[in-house]
């Protein structure tokens, strides 16, 4: 017998507001931490030269130059500490380069402003998620959904993470919400297949996988779930067809 799917542990990920993306994690089907995007908050100031310098970073994070975005969002917060969506982008800025503790400080100052904005909450948990602050990630996604319960990012982020704790049963409900809150967001689906599949409920984490690799068909782990679960179902013929498909969308 087949052992289940590893499972792919990594929160989506987003970016930064400018330029952030779907939230679908990158496009071959991996998941990476799923960040909110803008807070709600801004500045007290949002005349110029504020809003020049604002929307100049957010233009450079378009283009790819993180080194010029990052600079200017600093002379940007020189002159107003206060802009929270500015000191937002800069934290996760930060993460992508890869200086965690300046990312964290940045998100924990935002928050000092703004405790209750979840946005900030969810951006800081998936930075602590990611780097495996666990019980960190799960205070502030609680938060979070204590906030707001149907948020969905917290909740993707909190059922991703007990996965990655191999909490898979823990898993299922938040994660189960999220599709019922946004039925087409794929990486959900995926990680119920995972969860399914990893407490032996193979008919429910089929289903998942195949919708999962039907809303993102470059989804190249769900379809190598969806091989694995039919292995496991004693379906060898149509597994063979699924890993040739999930092999075929790796190489894209």
């Amino acid at each position: 017998m087949t052992n289940p799917a590893d499972h792919n542990d990594v929160p989506e990920h987003a970016g930064t507001d400018a330029g952030a993306g779907d939230g679908e994690g990158s496009s071959d089907g991996s998941a990476e931490p799923s960040r909110e995007g803008e807070p709600s908050g801004g500045s007290r100031e949002d005349a110029s030269p504020i809003a020049h310098l604002y929307a100049s970073a957010r233009e450079q994070t378009d283009r790819g130059d993180l080194t010029a975005a990052i600079s200017t969002y600093r002379t940007l917060l020189g002159k107003d500490p206060a802009h929270v969506r500015a000191r937002n982008n800069l934290g996760l800025l930060l993460e992508q380069r890869g200086d965690v503790d300046g990312a964290l400080q940045e998100l924990d100052r935002a928050l000092e402003s703004e405790p209750d904005n979840t946005s900030l909450l969810c951006n800081r948990a998936a930075i602590l998620s990611a780097h495996l602050k666990y019980d960190r990630a799960e205070a502030d996604l609680r938060k979070a959904l204590r906030l707001d319960d149907r948020n969905a990012e917290a909740l993707m982020n909190l059922g991703i993470l007990a996965c990655r704790r191999g909490r898979w049963r823990e898993s299922l409900e938040p994660l189960k919400r999220v599709v019922e809150l946004e039925p087409d967001r794929a990486m959900a689906h995926y990680h119920l297949g995972e969860a399914y599949n990893h407490i032996d409920q193979l008919p429910a984490a089929l289903e998942s996988y195949e919708t999962a690799a039907a809303l993102q068909p470059s989804n190249w782990r769900a379809l190598k779930g969806i091989g694995i679960v039919l292995d496991r179902m004693g379906r060898p013929t149509e597994a063979a067809l699924a890993y040739q498909r999930s092999r075929e969308a790796q190489r894209r």
